[in-house]
């Protein structure tokens, strides 16, 4: 641990840390699992009766057949367009539980009894940052690649005479370097969000300054909280598979193993509801655990840095 009191361990895990506020990342936490699972009842509502109208023509096609594969591609083009909308209605509430989770985890607010949610200035300042990281990460990797596409391709016709395989190895060094660049950009650019709440101003490229000599701990905080989520999600794996069985076991003894008959269409649905339920909700909580685990980083680096901020009366004054 530094002398700062900033670690990767600590910075990993800085969400769960003691507060006054124990309550706070639950009450958030079921405000995020509620609003997402009401957005997945009304996509499954309105996918479902696309779905039951598509089955009889899938059943009837070939599965190796081109109008097989369209008419799955239909449905897909339907549900992703149907859950890029119900992602943007998603968004403010996101931002508002986001910037709470900061705002409890740096300046120990999080309204009191209230769940301390809201949608205003500092919440703008944070979406305003989430979406000028994301495009400078994404337009980033793409200008960048560019040149490391001149290089490969240089390397390649020089080397064409020696093999693909000598092509191979002295092409791969250049695209280490320059994920190497991008993951290094990505994670000092990080905790710019957390920056951007704890002084009360947008924060971008002033994150550099903050995340100075921090890179390391930055980025194995975050290697460490992939591995944790990936025991989760193999957890949760586990879980959905001794959820279904016993309804995998109602539905073999109903209908056996005879094709999908459209007459018992409802009787399919409504035994597949509570497992898919189940695992959506634990799946929300885990999303929801990903996310302020991330945010607990950014956060636990410009506490450590003891980062200059607004003053507290002035955040107590804007939450009430």
């Amino acid at each position: 641990m530094s002398k700062n009191g900033f670690s990767a361990d600590k910075a990993a895990f800085f969400v769960f840390d003691k507060r006054e506020d124990k309550a706070a990342l639950r009450r958030l936490g079921m405000v995020y699992v509620a609003g997402r699972l009401i957005l997945f009842v009304i996509v499954m509502s309105i996918t479902a009766p696309f779905l039951v109208g598509t089955l009889p023509e899938l059943l009837d096609l070939d599965p190796d057949s081109t109008q097989f594969a369209m008419e799955i591609q239909s449905f897909a083009n339907v549900f992703q367009t149907i859950g890029l909308v119900a992602g943007v209605i998603f968004l403010p509430l996101f931002i508002s539980i986001y910037t709470a989770l900061l705002r409890w985890m740096i300046h120990g607010q999080s309204g009191s009894k209230r769940i301390g949610l809201r949608f205003g200035e500092q919440e703008l300042h944070v979406l305003v940052v989430f979406i000028a990281v994301t495009v400078l990460l994404v337009f980033g990797m793409i200008f960048s690649i560019i040149p490391l596409a001149i290089i490969m391709v240089v390397a390649a016709t020089l080397l064409k005479a020696a093999g693909s395989a000598m092509v191979a190895l002295a092409t791969i060094p250049f695209g280490i370097i320059w994920l190497g660049v991008v993951i290094w950009f990505a994670v000092r650019l990080s905790p710019a969000t957390a920056l951007t709440v704890k002084r009360g101003k947008i924060q971008i490229f002033e994150t550099f300054a903050v995340s100075k000599g921090h890179f390391w701990g930055l980025f194995l905080a975050y290697v460490l909280q992939f591995f944790v989520i990936i025991a989760a999600s193999i957890a949760i794996v586990f879980i959905a598979l001794l959820v279904s069985l016993p309804f995998l076991g109602i539905g073999l003894a109903m209908f056996g193993w005879s094709e999908p008959d459209m007459a018992n269409v409802n009787a399919y649905i409504a035994l597949a509801a509570v497992p898919v339920l189940i695992i959506s909700i634990t799946g929300f909580i885990l999303e929801y655990l990903r996310y302020a685990m991330g945010a607990g980083v950014g956060a636990c680096l410009v506490v450590a840095e003891g980062v200059p901020a607004v003053s507290i009366k002035d955040e107590a004054s804007k939450i009430t």
